[in-house]
């Protein structure tokens, strides 16, 4: 997926750092048990925070050991599955269907063949999350929709392409029946998914001038060599902090627990952090850390 989201571990106290590598295993372990094997290598980042984000204004649940696949002898301590966590794996399950979909569609030969197996190994795991979460599902496809629109016109405007993703991430706010956390919960999930659609396009910048494939930044600004003008870029940057600084805003009209401490250091620390490591282009997906 992204991977954009995710904390500053030097900031965060060991025991707020196991907390979020248990929600970590744990969701890897509820996308295996919901969606099958295959699925736990759709595991990210993002969706970690999402869970967190659901659940920090309630106590963490005790930890259980399950074998790591990764590491085929090692369990590893992992937070049991719950209503969020099985939510969130199968929001997980349903952006990577539609994602798939899009580059089985719009990819290069070796990227559409690899979508479209990609597909049919979780064409049933899909329909399952789709039938958990219809709605979701209605609005992913129709924000998609509306971004391949959007991309057939090579539209100049950002904000019309960041508002189709920040508008999925949005709709995960109804968890929430409490309007007090629902209302300012629909400002920071939008606010997290402009700033990640930002990020993942000023990243593949360099890429999409090779490939000639469309991309925002290439339309609205001045673009050499796969890079912005210094003053284009700075304005993209002021924008993107701009984001996290009202993402920042409705966390704290936000109810929250201790458990609340992972995610306000990735909105604080972990977003900054990985928008200058973008910036500089030496932001590495693989890696499990960012540093300043």
């Amino acid at each position: 997926m992204f991977g954009y989201v995710r904390p500053l571990q030097e900031e965060l106290k060991v025991r707020d750092l196991n907390l979020w590598q248990q929600d970590y295993c744990g969701l890897c372990h509820c996308l295996g048990k919901r969606h099958g094997f295959v699925a736990r290598f759709l595991l990210n980042y993002d969706m970690t925070f999402l869970y967190g984000l659901l659940t920090m204004d309630g106590e963490a649940a005790k930890a259980e050991k399950h074998w790591c696949p990764a590491g085929v002898v090692c369990r590893k301590p992992c937070h049991p599955p719950d209503a969020a966590m099985e939510y969130t794996a199968d929001l997980t399950m349903l952006l990577t269907w539609w994602k798939l979909r899009d580059e089985q569609k719009d990819g290069g030969l070796f990227r559409r063949i690899g979508a479209g197996i990609g597909r049919l190994f979780l064409r049933r795991a899909y329909r399952r999350a789709a039938a958990a979460l219809p709605e979701m599902d209605a609005r992913i496809r129709t924000q998609l929709a509306r971004l391949d629109e959007l991309e057939q016109r090579r539209s100049d405007s950002i904000d019309e392409t960041a508002d189709t993703f920040a508008a999925i991430l949005q709709g995960c706010a109804a968890w929430w029946s409490d309007p007090a956390m629902r209302r300012p919960a629909e400002q920071l999930l939008y606010q997290v998914g402009r700033y990640v659609y930002l990020a993942d396009a000023l990243d593949d910048l360099p890429k999409d001038c090779r490939r000639d494939a469309y991309n925002p930044l290439r339309c609205r600004f001045t673009v050499t060599d796969g890079a912005l003008h210094p003053a284009d870029k700075r304005y993209l940057l002021e924008l993107m902090d701009a984001s996290i600084d009202l993402a920042a805003s409705a966390f704290e009209l936000m109810e929250r627990t201790r458990r609340g401490a992972v995610t306000e250091n990735i909105i604080y620390y972990g977003l900054p952090a990985v928008l200058k490591a973008v910036a500089e282009g030496r932001f590495d997906h693989r890696k499990k850390q960012v540093t300043t």
